[in-house]
């Protein structure tokens, strides 16, 4: 029998000093890094580039049960059929270089975390709530075992169960496949989600017993755990 872990998915305490100091470059001065606060990855749904994404979505045009569901499956099946995961390395010839929507979207590529801003950022912009939106970071363990540093979006459904919404998949799970948040976190289950810090464009929280509040000390700390390991 599976053992159940239960998380406070969208946040247990907000965390503070949210500039991240080493994610941006300043472009023709490679060696000039531009602290930027976490938050703004999540795209403002009046950004043109984000509208011109949902303008071309066919959503459902009421508000009827089911139809904010239908909403983040659509985005959801977006960004996975156009962007394709890329390390860092590879698209950005950077060890951990954040890409803001926009740019994710012209590229068409991305890592982990510039897969799941974008899609954070077009679930906000198809009209769903702040409150049910959030982007999360943490370990993901992989179906070997092997434990790697992850960042994944989260959507509150109309049935107010919080549901994992894996950017980097190649393909959209059919809907009665659409992951449980809880589901996923199971102490026994193989791939498993352990949430440690999540956003919106509003707030950075904790998510269950932290030894800091601090973004950045959490971001340095989460680094030095990833190092020997692979990250997503």
């Amino acid at each position: 029998m599976q053992k159940e872990t239960f998380y406070e998915w969208p946040g247990s305490q907000i965390m503070r000093r949210t500039a991240i100091p080493s994610k941006r470059r300043v472009i023709g001065n490679e060696d000039v890094l531009i602290p930027t606060d976490l938050r703004e990855w999540i795209t403002s749904s009046d950004s043109q580039e984000i509208r011109l994404v949902i303008a071309d979505l066919d959503f459902p045009t009421g508000k009827e049960l089911g139809e904010f569901d239908q909403r983040a499956r659509l985005v959801w099946q977006f960004v996975i059929e156009h962007v394709k995961y890329c390390p860092d390395e590879i698209a950005q010839r950077k060890l951990d270089f954040w890409q803001f929507p926009a740019e994710t979207l012209a590229l068409g590529k991305g890592d982990c975390e510039d897969c799941a801003f974008l899609l954070a950022s077009l679930l906000l912009a198809s009209g769903i709530s702040p409150f049910c939106v959030r982007v999360v970071f943490g370990t993901l363990t992989q179906e070997d075992g092997s434990p790697v540093a992850h960042a994944w979006p989260i959507y509150k459904d109309e049935n107010g169960g919080w549901r994992i919404l894996e950017s980097t998949l190649e393909k959209l799970p059919d809907e009665y496949e659409w992951p449980w948040a809880d589901y996923l976190a199971r102490l026994n289950s193989l791939p498993r989600y352990r949430p440690e810090m999540c956003l919106n464009r509003d707030h950075v929280w904790a998510i269950g017993p932290r030894r800091t509040q601090d973004v950045t000390v959490y971001l340095a700390s989460r680094k030095r755990r990833m190092r020997s390991r692979t990250r997503c």
